[in-house]
């Protein structure tokens, strides 16, 4: 007698899943690995020693992932287990969609958007956090979604640990603290358990502060590390004049006087006063050149050895000086900043809309629903109504709130650049085809049109 296996359409699912991942990156050459200016950090991360650790300008997350790495199959390997991991994401992604009653063919439309999304198409290969934190960001979502439709504790608990790992991978995911609290709250709708994400925000939170607490003690600074000051003084400096620069108070006048003067003689553009500003492409364009090429290094002269003998080390201490600077900045001109974000804003709304609109794969089916458009109205055939699939509403309120506040913790420091905004903008594309292609109606025996009665309401 032959025994026979029966496999679950869900692990068919992931397996189809895990090989269209790989067969995507292999077609595009992101199979190799690649480098960036990041990677040597990651590589080199001090993990024999916590001292050193603490000082470093990363966390530890990545490191430690491609030490293991390192030590077993090798670095060559990378790319492999990235495209792997957001395979396996996704597909976990669209089963909770699945969970929630979502139409098979909308749910794996979205989740096959989140997988071959701009994040996994530009970053997949490469040796930095961009892919893996992508990755980790929609599996805590998910996690969050499932949470909050069990209300189990299990999955409260994998959102948290989750969650803690993407922020130690990347701590630009730190706004998945408010961000779980708040979509949360919106996922739950009987009021005696809206505290599920709350409690996990602060699950979460408590392990950021041990972390900045024991850093504290360590290395005597109470942040989750020595880096990013410098982020938002590249930014900073562009929305005042350089004699602005050169009048702040105190030690940050002496580091504005020489930031300023450096400015003037490599040629970049400034303002001619502080009400007016600059194009923001202008400080999208500069920001990455004065945050390395001008700011961290003139502090980094100025200050490492300033004080070798006292408590501070000589990264803590650079941190602290740009930091102080900033506060200079924003109070001596606080209008400039104020421009800055409501620019961004718009900024990263038609950036973010130009690169889904670009993607090699989003675009072409985005023209052959334009042309499929024309033709039906030309012929004169009356376009289907679209009606919400059943769980489409918890996906819009993950895939809005997610960007939204990923992308307006981005631009309090940084430019929307897009390897910032489109990881926070992951799973819209996906609410957009899940609609298209699961909110279509259903046509009964009759002809007549259809739909679940639950789709307009389900969460």
């Amino acid at each position: 007698m032959r025994s026979t296996v029966k496999v679950s359409d869900a692990t068919v699912r992931l397996i189809a899943f895990c090989l269209l991942g790989v067969a995507l990156a292999a077609a595009g050459g992101r199979l190799s690995v690649h480098t960036v200016n990041d990677t040597p950090s990651y590589l080199n991360y001090p993990l024999g020693s916590l001292h050193d650790a603490l000082l470093s300008i990363r966390t530890p997350g990545y490191p430690i992932f491609l030490a293991v790495v390192s030590a077993t199959v090798g670095l060559q390997f990378v790319p492999v287990i990235q495209v792997l991991l957001h395979a396996v994401v996704s597909w976990f992604f669209g089963e909770e969609l699945i969970r929630r009653g979502m139409p098979l063919r909308g749910a794996i439309a979205a989740a096959v958007s989140v997988m071959i999304g701009c994040t996994a198409v530009d970053h997949i290969q490469t040796i930095s956090t961009d892919a893996p934190a992508a990755s980790l960001g929609v599996l805590t979502a998910t996690f969050l979604m499932r949470a909050c439709r069990t209300s189990s504790l299990a999955d409260m608990i994998a959102c948290a640990v989750v969650a803690t790992a993407t922020i130690f991978v990347r701590p630009a995911y730190l706004f998945l603290i408010p961000w779980i609290a708040f979509a949360g709250w919106l996922l739950v709708e009987r009021p005696a358990r809206r505290t599920i994400g709350l409690r996990i925000a602060i699950a979460v939170a408590l392990v950021v502060l041990g972390w900045m607490s024991m850093r504290k003690i360590i290395v005597s600074e109470f942040a989750i590390a020595p880096f990013g000051h410098q982020n938002l003084s590249a930014i900073l400096v562009q929305t005042v004049t350089p004699e602005t620069l050169r009048q702040l108070p105190g030690e940050s006048g002496d580091l504005g006087r020489m930031i300023a003067d450096q400015l003037e003689r490599d040629g970049y553009q400034l303002p001619a006063d502080n009400a007016g500003g600059i194009p923001t492409l202008t400080m999208e364009t500069q920001w990455d050149v004065i945050n390395y090429g001008v700011v961290w290094p003139i502090a980094r002269d100025r200050y490492a050895d300033q004080d070798a003998l006292g408590i501070h080390a000589p990264a803590v201490l650079v941190h602290r000086r740009i930091g102080a600077l900033n506060g200079a900045i924003l109070s001596a001109s606080p209008r400039g900043y104020l421009r800055w974000i409501v620019l961004a804003i718009r900024r990263s709304v038609w950036g973010t809309a130009a690169n889904i609109a670009m993607h090699p794969i989003f675009l072409p089916i985005i023209l052959a629903g334009l042309v499929w458009v024309v033709i039906r109205s030309s012929q004169r055939i009356p376009l289907s109504p679209i009606v919400l699939p059943e769980g489409w509403a918890a996906l819009a309120i993950v895939a809005i709130t997610y960007a939204a506040m990923g992308i307006g913790f981005v631009i309090l420091s940084s430019p929307p650049l897009g390897r910032f905004a489109d990881a926070a903008a992951i799973f819209l594309p996906g609410l957009v085809a899940s609609l298209f292609v699961g909110g279509r109606p259903v046509i009964d025996d009759g002809g007549h049109q259809s739909t679940s009665p639950r789709s307009m309401t389900s969460r």
